[in-house]
């Protein structure tokens, strides 16, 4: 029996298509798994940065005097309600905590601004000096800080 070289048929596909075949597969395995992955890290982030800082504030203003206490105007400038539950005195140089100054705690609505006062005695109490640079630290109940520097007055 004699066999025809051209007799003999391949069953399955040439090589180069195969390789090809193949190819394309990886790269559209490869599209779908870097959109479905750019897609999910783009919606994690955009979560966890709104989460990040709720409360948005600022001091527009304020004074520190011996015979007039603390003197601050605070606006919110996010879109969540502040309030305001702690002012700390620091030493401007470096950072370290004076004193506690006592203040009622205020709640800020958004886009409003409000005085926030303290005409005690807490200057004597706190050893503040006139013409002395010092920190005032604000605290709000969730744990936002916004820093002020000011300037002791008499």
């Amino acid at each position: 029996m004699v066999q025809n070289r051209n007799s003999r048929k391949s069953l399955g596909i040439e090589p180069i298509v195969a390789a090809i075949l193949l190819i394309v597969i990886t790269v559209v395995a490869a599209v779908l798994l870097y959109m479905w992955f750019s897609g999910y890290l783009s919606a994690t982030t955009s979560k966890v940065s709104s989460m990040a800082t709720p409360e948005q504030f600022q001091v527009v203003a304020a004074s520190l005097s011996i015979s007039k206490g603390l003197n601050a105007y605070v606006q919110n400038t996010g879109s969540v309600t502040v309030t305001i539950t702690g002012v700390y005195l620091l030493n401007a140089t470096n950072g370290n905590l004076i004193c506690q100054i006592p203040i009622t705690a205020t709640s800020i609505s958004p886009g409003a601004t409000v005085d926030i006062t303290n005409s005690s005695n807490f200057a004597s109490t706190c050893s503040v000096t006139p013409g002395t640079s010092y920190e005032l630290l604000f605290v709000t109940s969730s744990g936002t800080k916004y820093a002020a520097s000011v300037v002791a007055s008499s």
